[in-house]
């Protein structure tokens, strides 16, 4: 698997959902620094992506990918990871979904 950055778009098997969890494989979002992506951890920080837009806060509009859902952060092991498009979301909509999630943690 290639090096992967904060921000890259990658595929990614949630596998069967729960109420509230995402599901199957869809896009994620890296959300886990660069930092500590150097030292190649075997789980990673992402928010998954939907074609589903519900109209929430706490979604980003994320170019044919639909929306980031930044209210599920979700801690996947590097073997979820499907594929790596090569595609990143830029520092703009990174520095968006990081806000809205420690908002979401009071932080």
């Amino acid at each position: 698997m290639l090096p992967m950055r904060a921000g890259d778009v990658i595929r990614c098997d949630f596998g069967t959902p729960t109420r509230g969890e995402p599901g199957f494989v869809r896009p994620a979002i890296v959300v886990t620094s660069d930092d500590v992506l150097e030292f190649q951890q075997h789980a990673i920080l992402v928010v998954p992506c939907t074609s589903t837009r519900r109209g929430w806060l706490s979604e980003i509009d994320i170019a044919e990918l639909g929306v980031a859902q930044s209210h599920l952060p979700t801690t996947v092991s590097v073997d979820r990871v499907v594929e790596t498009t090569g595609t990143n979301v830029g520092p703009v909509a990174l520095r968006q979904i990081r806000e809205l999630i420690a908002d979401l943690l009071g932080l």
